[in-house]
């Protein structure tokens, strides 16, 4: 009997260990050779090519590369010679709003850890694609973005890693002043992977996306949520911290579970139909789950745009 490849890749995924892991560095290895390893073949292609010059034919050439244009005009067989490029440009950005840092005793990370974990891995993905790969984020109490322009070097993957490393979620909602930063700084059409909770108005940032889309960029939606913001599985009277404005307020879980799901899931509505309307690939990452949904994502949309 045939094991299903969904089943392969989550037998390679254990959430303890991935909490017991400390490196951000081990964490994405560690997603990476499991889902690698789990796939009946590799998802990767060779790098995309671009014509340089023509050579002549000599025996034993790839008959598939003759020029029979030029043939044609000249009567000589000749060989198209290719340049690499690079396939895409690709950013990740991650949100770094105070609800990002929330963590269930379920989850293998905050939101912001499984986002880090999870912008590693792709990272690591990319790179191994031969794509130039960058990052967008805002540190903790500024105002001004750090920017890692894209690269395909082997150096870009430390970077990107000491950038996220140390990257920490604070304040109140920043996801709108992010996707200002995005819409300023990444000028040539690029794949947009972003990170976030995406824990606000939709008003308020839903111009932001129109925007990225009119520019032509390629945006795929990674909203990390914890099981306890899904299920709301509380039982006991408890004081409910607002990790954004501060506010606290003594709940009975019991009396607003009911309440509670409903708002939560017209808010997911909300963001699933600007996505579907937007032609956004959008895909919501448990932080107690397994990220093969969002690898996979990011896998068949890829192969898509190339």
């Amino acid at each position: 009997m045939t094991v299903p490849n969904h089943q392969r890749l989550m037998e390679r995924f254990d959430p303890k260990v991935m909490s017991l892991l400390q490196s951000l560095d081990l964490k994405a290895r560690y997603i990476v050779e499991g889902f690698l390893n789990g796939l009946h073949r590799s998802p990767f292609h060779g790098v995309s090519v671009e014509f340089s010059e023509y050579r002549d034919y000599q025996p034993g050439d790839d008959l598939r590369h003759l020029d029979w244009q030029l043939y044609a005009r000249s009567n000589r067989l000749c060989i198209k010679k290719y340049t690499q490029e690079t396939n895409v440009r690709v950013f990740a950005v991650v949100d770094t709003s105070a609800s990002m840092k929330y963590q269930g005793s379920d989850a293998w990370g905050s939101k912001l850890e499984v986002s880090k974990t999870l912008a590693v891995a792709l990272t690591s993905l990319m790179l191994r694609q031969n794509d130039a790969v960058g990052l967008l984020t805002l540190e903790e109490s500024k105002d001004v973005a750090e920017f890692i322009r894209p690269s395909q070097k082997p150096s870009q993957f430390g970077l990107m890693i000491n950038q996220l490393q140390n990257l920490s979620a604070a304040g109140g909602p920043r996801l709108a002043e992010l996707l200002q930063h995005m819409i300023r700084l990444i000028h040539r059409r690029s794949i947009v992977l972003l990170f976030s909770d995406l824990q606000e108005d939709t008003a308020g940032i839903t111009e932001a996306f129109q925007q990225l889309r009119f520019m032509g960029h390629e945006c795929m939606i990674f909203q990390v949520l914890d099981r306890d913001e899904l299920e709301f599985p509380f039982t006991d009277s408890a004081v409910f911290h607002d990790l954004e404005d501060g506010t606290r307020r003594l709940i009975d879980p019991t009396a607003a579970r009911a309440s509670y799901l409903s708002k939560f899931e017209a808010f997911l509505t909300e963001y699933r139909d600007l996505f579907q309307t937007l032609e956004m690939p959008h895909c919501v990452v448990r932080t107690d789950g397994e990220p093969w949904e969002a690898l996979t994502l990011f896998l068949n949309e890829r192969r898509r745009l190339m």
